[in-house]
Parts: C-alpha cells; sequence; structure tokens
C-alpha cells in the first residue's frame, strides 16, 4: 500500500509590540518566523522558546530552567535580534568593522553567506563577573552571525559555557545558518 508523507502545521501566534511573530512546528522542527521582517529560522525539537518577550528579540535555549535533564555545561541560548540601521550602507560598515578584527586565540571571525545574504560570524570567550570581589569571573563560549538584509541586520548571538560539548556547538552554528528569508519581498 503506498502512503503519502505529510505533515500538520502547528501555529502559535504572539503579539510584541505592533510586530507578530509566529512559531511554526512542522515535522523538521520548530520554526521561528519573524513577519515584520520576513525570515525564519529553525532549531531543533529539543530546543525551547524562552518566556521572556521583547520588542526585538527572541530567545531560545536548549533547556528549562527547572529541568535538569541538560547538564550545566552544556547549557546555550540563541539571542535572535533584529536591528533596522540608519541605511544599507551602516549596516556594511558594522559588518566591515567585525571583518577587520584580527583572527586570535581568543577571537575568530569568519565571513560567509547565508541564505544569499552577507553575513560574519564571530567567535570568542566572553567574561561575566559575578559581581563579587571574591568570586571567580564565569567565562562564555560566545558564537554570534550578523546577517545583512539591506538597512535591517539580524544578529544570532549564543552563548554557552567554555567546556560545552561540540554537539551543542554544532547544533549553534546549524540554527544560526538555518535563517532562510522570504523571496521577493
Amino acid at each position: 500500500m503506498f502512503k503519502k508523507a505529510f505533515f500538520i502545521p502547528i501555529l502559535t501566534t504572539f503579539i510584541v509590540g505592533e510586530e507578530a511573530i509566529s512559531m511554526q512546528q512542522e515535522a523538521r522542527g520548530p520554526v521561528y518566523r519573524n513577519e515584520k521582517f520576513g525570515y525564519t529560522v529553525s532549531y531543533p525539537d529539543h530546543w525551547f522558546t524562552s518566556r521572556l518577550q521583547y520588542a526585538n528579540e527572541f530567545e531560545i535555549r536548549n533547556y528549562v530552567s527547572e529541568d535538569p535533564q541538560v547538564p550545566a555545561r552544556n547549557r546555550a541560548l540563541v539571542r535572535i535580534v533584529d536591528k533596522v540601521n540608519e541605511s544599507a550602507e551602516v549596516t556594511d560598515r558594522f559588518l566591515d568593522s567585525l571583518v577587520v578584527g584580527q583572527n586570535t586565540p581568543k577571537q575568530e571571525h569568519q565571513t560567509l553567506a547565508i541564505d544569499g545574504h552577507r553575513a560574519v560570524r564571530v567567535r570568542g570567550k566572553l567574561v561575566y563577573p559575578t559581581g563579587s570581589s571574591i568570586d571567580t569571573p564565569t567565562f562564555y563560549l560566545a558564537i554570534s552571525t550578523y546577517i545583512a538584509d539591506e538597512k535591517h541586520m539580524i544578529s544570532l548571538e549564543a552563548s554557552a559555557p567554555v567546556d560545552v560539548d561540540e554537539s551543542v556547538i554544532q547544533e549553534i552554528i546549524k540554527i544560526e545558518e538555518s535563517v532562510k528569508f522570504d523571496k521577493g519581498g
């Protein structure tokens, strides 16, 4: 007997300010859809949306705060931030400033194209002071990808502990490279 393959979309819409943001889950996994700027970001089905709501930012995590299923060293998050610059030239100048940064053992820069759009990835270590003079500051791995779309720029800003498993790093990179823009708009 011949079986047809099909999926059932589940659509949920959040209203944040005047912007409608949709998330659609299909057989391939969850998808964050930004209606205002016309793009999507796919992420694995074992990642979760944050409960925090922002006008220009959306956050996904590979853990839920109350659930200890993911070891602390493998907890990661990706913030998807929209910024509208004065012009496409301003966006290009920002990406140019990232590219001129020298690769060092602490930070590397990579130029790429994501869905036909110019992008720059910056990877390095961040330090977050604890606020206490006794405590040792906490170091995190930061992987940020900035994608130009005319004067609009999407930044996907990921952070995880420095000793995170390579598999989590690969998931972050896959999420950041999953951005798809609506065609013709």
